[in-house]
């Protein structure tokens, strides 16, 4: 995903260099690139968040050794 994104803003620094965007229309993709930064940010941290509660056994260890035997 980090290299889309990074593609994303080297495809937005063209176009800003080019003067191919009207004022509001870079303001906008702008706003959209930082959502998407921070989207990807979030999504990251969630995934590190749901292995390790997969990683962890919330079983209690009394409940395990009855249930194994």
């Amino acid at each position: 995903m980090t290299e889309r994104l990074d593609e994303y803003k080297e495809r937005l620094a063209l176009l800003q260099q080019n003067g191919d965007l009207s004022s509001d229309t870079e303001s906008l993709l702008e706003e959209m690139m930082a959502d998407l930064v921070e989207l990807n940010r979030s999504n990251k941290a969630l995934r590190r968040a749901i292995l390790k509660t997969g990683q962890t056994s919330t079983m209690s260890t009394r409940l395990r050794d009855a249930l194994y035997e």
